[in-house]
């Protein structure tokens, strides 16, 4: 397993941020910006996470779709070790 450092912890306080970094209560994870359903690009709106492709929606802490029961964003989990976010990419 590949791991990459994203940053400081306390430098990702108002997320979701533009590459997606969600988090749930103390669980982060990366998401991908790209709709699993048409490849649309995943926009941050209102609140909402939002393919304007097809209208799908997804939660901002989780990454699963609102719309569409099963489905959700690709994702990539992320672990905090010493104050540091960091990627676990699979290889």
């Amino acid at each position: 397993m590949k791991e990459v450092t994203i940053g400081l912890e306390k430098d990702w306080t108002d997320l979701p941020k533009e590459i997606h970094l969600l988090k749930d209560r103390n669980t982060y994870r990366l998401v991908s910006r790209v709709c699993p359903h048409s490849g649309g690009l995943i926009e941050f709106e209102d609140g909402e996470l939002v393919c304007f492709v097809h209208g799908w929606s997804f939660d901002k802490h989780t990454g699963a779709c609102i719309n569409i029961s099963g489905k959700q964003l690709a994702e990539h989990s992320v672990i905090s070790r010493n104050g540091e976010l960091i990627v676990q990419i699979n290889n």
